[in-house]
């Protein structure tokens, strides 16, 4: 009798190798996994500072995602119109662009965990106040705009002091399960938030919602203050401007660091032109309202819980890889949104857009992490976020007027080709491809 390939010849032996093979494979990706979600469970059993650091930084995240719609409506209750509201919004942002080199150097020469607490008492403060102002009809756009200035200012040392101190909180092999495990609750966060707050606002009022918000940065804060953490080794301290240049010194150093800030500031700008600004008005006139824009954002936001799962479960070496691939899915949307094409078929891109943004998120901020100068870390830090949101004022304020002059789906169009050709610069440069290959690993099949 002749034995096919794959046929059991009667002897307990598989003439087929590629089925051993391939169950080992399984076993071992059964076997990563495990570890992976194993590992992070460990965090919150063994690492009791780093659990108190999540909560403290979660609980002001839930404060966060509904105060943004309570502002808006509470703006509009005012007669401010999108006019008002653009000029209450756009405070913070212009204040956390001048301030947030200085802040790096104060979070890299003080306490960072100090550091941290006192920009959620002072946001805690002004959202307070600002509470206050709208409860008892006294708020008024100007004012409320002011208020947005000082909020942008405390929340400029957020990022490069959070960042900067997750490393002496979690050794280093463990920084991507600390921040997917982060990125996990903040996008649960993200998924309810914004629907709580609708239902909230419409109920009692926004003024109320805000004063959550309000709550929740003292009840941060005060986790935050007691962590049992010290300030990192520095050498010779010298003046702020020093220190600052410093900073920049580091970031201009590592090539790397500077080509992926500007394919993450150029992403930022894309996103903001293409989907922040025309995304809407796009909702409106091809996928027929409101309603589809809630889909769209709805299959972005199970996109970014799905990736920041898959963060936790898969460990990239090649961190330059990963952050160029992740301009396909942007491009992609982007392009769907120029072509026209059906709602379905734009969800579906947009889901696959929320992975990819949230894996590409958690690589790159736990490559830094693990890369950059501990002593000089939030300098750098802020340095990057400086560069990353430089580009965002013009594209907010540059596309309604492109899109009047060419057309929405000719500057839709344009946007998809720019992130392309910005994601195979970023790629051809050779300290951004080779980022991560020669590391060592441990071999394991959900490694890239």
């Amino acid at each position: 009798m002749a034995i096919t390939p794959g046929a059991d010849s009667g002897l307990g032996l598989d003439h087929d190798p590629d089925r051993p093979a391939g169950r080992c494979r399984r076993v071992a990706a059964s076997a990563s996994v495990t570890r992976r979600l194993a590992g992070a469970v460990s965090l919150f059993r063994g690492n009791p500072v780093w659990v108190r650091y999540f909560l403290g930084r979660w609980i002001s995240v839930t404060g966060s995602t509904v105060a943004p719609i309570a502002l808006a409506f509470a703006v509009l209750d005012l007669g401010g119109g999108p006019t008002g509201l653009g000029l209450v919004l756009v405070s913070g942002p212009v204040t956390h662009i001048v301030v947030s080199p200085f802040a790096g150097v104060v979070a890299d020469r003080f306490a960072r965990h100090l550091v941290l607490a006192c920009c959620q008492v002072v946001n805690g403060t002004v959202q307070a106040v600002t509470a206050l102002l709208v409860l008892t009809g006294a708020a008024t756009v100007p004012v409320l705009a002011g208020l947005g200035l000082v909020t942008g200012a405390a929340t400029s040392a957020i990022r490069p002091a959070g960042q900067g101190l997750l490393p002496q909180l979690v050794e280093r092999d463990r920084l991507p399960d600390a921040n997917a495990l982060t990125q996990i609750s903040n996008n649960l966060a993200g998924i309810g938030g914004p629907a709580l707050a609708g239902v909230l606002v419409a109920g009692i009022g926004p003024g109320w919602v805000l004063a959550w918000d309000a709550a929740s940065f003292f009840l941060s804060a005060a986790l935050l203050f007691t962590l049992p953490v010290g300030r990192v080794k520095r050498g010779l301290q010298t003046g702020m401007l020093a220190e600052l240049r410093e900073g920049w010194a580091v970031f201009l150093s590592l090539r790397w660091v500077g080509v992926l800030a500007l394919l993450s500031a150029t992403s930022s700008a894309l996103w903001a032109a293409g989907i922040t600004v025309l995304g809407p008005a796009y909702a409106n006139d091809h996928l027929g309202g409101p309603a589809a824009w809630g889909v769209l954002n709805s299959a972005l936001a199970a996109g970014f819980a799905v990736g920041s799962i898959t963060a936790l479960l898969v460990r990239p070496r090649r961190a330059g890889l990963i952050c160029c691939l992740a301009m396909l899915p942007e491009a992609a949307l982007l392009g769907c949104l120029a072509a026209q094409l059906p709602l379905p078929a734009i969800a579906v891109t947009a889901a696959v857009c929320g992975v990819g943004g949230t894996f590409e998120l958690v690589t790159y901020t736990s490559t830094l992490q693990a890369r950059l100068p501990e002593e000089q870390m939030s300098r750098v830090l802020a340095t990057i976020a400086l560069v990353t949101s430089l580009l965002v004022p013009v594209a907010l304020v540059s596309a309604g007027p492109l899109a009047a002059a060419a057309g929405a789906t000719t500057v839709l169009a344009a946007a998809a080709v720019t992130a392309l050709l910005a994601a195979a610069l970023a790629f051809s440069i050779r300290d951004v491809r080779n980022l991560g290959k020669d590391d060592g690993s441990e071999g394991g099949v959900n490694e890239v």
